[in-house]
């Protein structure tokens, strides 16, 4: 058992838990050692029991790190060309050795042949040249695979930020209309407050100008 574990152990796939007992020989062991049944929980917890010594390994799963791609990175908020998104994805844009070799070769051939012929002539070029006719293929749907996850991470963004917008302007116009209505109610309030301000004061200057002639 402890060869078993010394080895789990050197290669960092089980980690120690909980030890009752730590002084264990291995005679011991082969002696007394009495397997239980082994039970691969929730918690991946694995118990092996022998007599007077019981020890609880607990296996450590890998952790994989996640890579997040350069062009979630980037978060779609400006315009990029075309030679950016397969730059930023480790794609090479050029004739040689990809999809768009298969294009050159079809339209270095004459345009009034038949499809069937343009297609068995590119293939036989391919052959020829021991190039991977699959593997250009493959290029090229990798290439279709990329392009539509940019279209939807910039359309998914880009719609979030013209609605978050929206939003705003929804926002500061209803802020602009309760703006413009308090505008109203303030000044017809002013002009009825001078309006009754100058009938009272007209009042009062009659009063006073009665008696000072």
């Amino acid at each position: 058992m402890s060869k078993v574990m010394s080895i789990l152990e050197k290669y960092n796939l089980v980690e120690k838990v909980n030890k009752e007992k730590s002084e264990c020989t291995n005679s011991d062991l082969k002696n007394n050692i009495k397997y239980d049944e082994v039970v691969n929980n929730e918690d991946n917890i694995v118990n092996v029991e022998a007599n007077d010594y019981k020890e609880e390994v607990k296996i450590i799963e890998p952790v994989i790190e996640k890579k997040s791609s350069t062009i979630d990175n980037n978060k779609y908020e400006e315009k990029m060309t075309i030679d950016e998104i397969y730059s930023l994805h480790g794609l090479e844009n050029s004739n040689i050795n990809t999809v768009f070799m298969l294009q050159n070769l079809i339209n270095a051939l004459p345009q009034n042949l038949p499809k069937d012929i343009v297609k068995q002539s590119v293939i036989n070029i391919i052959d020829a040249s021991k190039m991977d006719l699959n593997r250009l293929l493959s290029d090229g749907e990798q290439r279709l695979e990329l392009l539509g996850k940019v279209m939807d991470g910039y359309y998914k963004q880009t719609s979030d930020s013209i609605a978050k917008y929206k939003e705003e302007i929804a926002k500061l116009s209803s802020l602009i209309n309760d703006c413009q209505e308090q505008i109203k109610i303030n000044e017809s309030m002013l002009e009825e407050q001078i309006h009754e301000i100058k009938y009272e004061s007209q009042k009062i200057g009659e009063i006073i100008n009665f008696f000072s002639k």
